[in-house]
């Protein structure tokens, strides 16, 4: 009979010990973004391929409360180019640029990495082909939610 005793004083004293930590507030502590930016629809899409000769077309949606949407080319630590603002109907907005209009042309063509089979190398490989697309939406409050594209350009 000691040892229930002795078993229950240990469980009741666990109990309040347990009981009077601090709760951690897990939502609280959680960043949610304003809008949700997404990219032709599908929110996991984060890269596409695109041919060096058309048009790269690109569908950002998700954007309810946005008033616009900013767009930029970064293709290397110090280059990059302003696509342009885009405006927003019903929560969408589309970008289409000439793939060719991701560079400044003073920083020469656009080589385009193989759209299959060997991964290429120097100015043909699908790194020097990428370009990561910057998409800001600007909110009404002033403030800005962003996520990042990467355009893969092929030949």
């Amino acid at each position: 009979m000691k040892k229930y005793v002795h078993t229950f004083f240990l469980l009741l004293v666990t109990a309040l010990f347990l009981g009077s930590c601090k709760k951690d507030g897990v939502l609280d502590d959680m960043i949610i973004p304003k809008t949700s930016i997404t990219f032709d629809d599908n929110i996991e899409k984060i890269t596409g391929d695109y041919k060096k000769d058309a048009t790269l077309t690109l569908k950002i949606s998700g954007l309810a409360t946005a008033t616009g949407v900013q767009v930029t080319s970064t293709y290397s630590p110090s280059k990059s180019k302003d696509l342009g603002t885009l405006t927003v109907s019903n929560g969408t907005a589309t970008l289409s640029v000439p793939a060719s209009a991701l560079r400044n042309t003073a920083d020469g063509a656009i080589v385009g990495a193989p759209s299959t089979g060997a991964a290429g190398t120097g100015t043909g490989s699908r790194a020097n082909n990428s370009y990561p697309l910057f998409v800001k939406a600007v909110l009404p409050d002033g403030t800005t939610e962003q996520r990042v594209f990467t355009a893969v350009l092929t030949q």
